[in-house]
């Protein structure tokens, strides 16, 4: 009965008082200095949200596999590590890391921490329940300001505590760690960028994390001339350094996409200008790069078109050879991009498809045929270049949904499938 009334006492000051109280009070029964952190080292106390200290990091990278009524010691840095975990969510994980511990105390402490599992439980619980509806909130949030565009930017800023300047442009760069993105804390995150805009004497507005990339608002083009001090070429140094730096500091490649700058009721352009310039060398299996939308060349002025206009443009060029590749599953359009990345060399695009160079010529004399088109024409391969480049870019951002519409009974109907691309 001692015990229950024991874990329940823990149990209301968790409830009243929350995580800070618990943590101090654990600390206190035990005389040891406690972390309190998920697996991934973001810690929950004593602070909230940044990564816990290198050693404990160290710590966790080598720590073994455990289960919840097991603890683990590490004799080297001697510390104890016990174990919460929900029983329906076997991802959620609260660990209690306890420093300079002997082991003659191992035993106390365990007895602790036994009293105050429940209260840790519902702690754990509802912060995994707090953190879901505060992911959803922010879904939709970034989607009203940089989707939907009915949230207003300013609201954005505001709520993050930004400052900002109804005279002044920005642009927005997008920054991807790559596929194997570290789990970084926005705090450790933002750190870094202070740091950078001190050492560097340069403005930027705090980043923002949002489908797996973080988003930095940075000062454009300025309406009054005297604060337009960033020449292209400053700005250009600034974004390498900025790519070095973070690819150095969480050891990844880190790609850097920018868009222009626009006035801030206007800053869901430069986001979508981002995208498409980071996705414009990754999908050619580029990393580690800096691209700017500006640099895009032509491809600036296609996508600077209504998406309508560019879906348009890529089925009127592409559809009819696509939808007689899902007819008959003939290969042309590999063998077109094949075609293209060759220069048209048929004997290389031969090699490449293992195929018989007359079969290549084969399919390029469909090609032409299908599209009604000279495939010795510069224009007419520019033009096809441009559609599927340009198509695989949509279709990776999700803005050109792939698909098709057939025939239910197909040779009786006479008509031929419409491709969606």
């Amino acid at each position: 009965m001692e015990e229950k009334n024991l874990a329940l006492d823990w149990l209301e000051l968790a409830a009243s008082k929350g995580i800070k109280a618990l943590g101090q009070k654990l600390q206190s029964k035990c005389g040891k200095k406690l972390i309190l952190t998920g697996r991934q080292g973001i810690a929950h106390y004593p602070e909230t949200g940044i990564m816990v200290p290198a050693v404990v990091q160290e710590l966790l990278v080598n720590m073994p596999e455990f289960g919840e009524n097991q603890y683990y010691y590490g004799k080297n840095q001697r510390m104890l590590v016990f174990k919460v975990v929900l029983k329906d969510m076997p991802d959620s994980t609260l660990l209690l890391i306890w420093e300079q511990v002997n082991t003659e105390e191992i035993s106390s402490i365990s007895n602790t921490v036994e009293t105050a599992r429940l209260a840790l439980t519902w702690y754990l619980r509802g912060h995994k329940e707090f953190a879901r509806r505060l992911h959803e909130q922010r879904i939709a949030f970034f989607e009203g300001v940089f989707i939907k565009h009915n949230i207003s930017v300013e609201s954005l800023l505001k709520e993050q505590g930004i400052d900002i300047h109804s005279d002044r442009e920005y642009a927005v760069m997008l920054m991807d760690m790559g596929e194997k993105q570290p789990l970084i804390p926005p705090a450790d995150f933002r750190a870094k960028l202070l740091q950078f805009r001190q050492r560097h004497q340069t403005e930027l507005i705090y980043p923002l994390e949002w489908n797996g990339l973080y988003l930095v608002i940075i000062p454009g083009i300025y309406n009054q001339q005297e604060f337009n001090f960033l020449s292209t070429g400053k700005r250009e140094e600034l974004f390498a350094r900025w790519q070095q730096l973070f690819s150095e500091a969480y050891k990844v490649d880190v790609s850097i996409g920018v868009g222009l700058s626009y006035p801030l009721a206007e800053l869901h352009r430069s986001y979508r200008e981002a995208r498409i310039a980071l996705m414009f060398r990754q999908i050619k299996g580029a990393y580690g790069f800096v691209q700017k939308f500006a640099d895009l060349g032509i491809f600036r002025e296609f996508f600077g078109c209504e998406q309508e206009r560019i879906i348009r443009f890529c089925r009127q060029t592409l559809d009819k050879l696509l939808a007689y590749d899902h007819d008959c599953d003939a290969g042309l359009q590999i063998t077109l991009r094949t075609l293209m990345d060759t220069n048209f060399n048929y004997k290389l695009t031969a090699e490449k498809l293992f195929v018989h160079v007359n079969t290549v010529r084969y399919r390029c004399d469909k090609i032409a045929q299908l599209l009604d088109i000279d495939l010795n024409h510069p224009d007419t391969r520019f033009n096809l270049y441009a559609a599927l480049r340009v198509g695989d870019v949509l279709k990776a951002l999700n803005l050109l949904q792939p698909g098709y519409v057939g025939n239910i009974n197909h040779k009786n109907s006479g008509t031929e499938t419409q491709t969606l691309f």
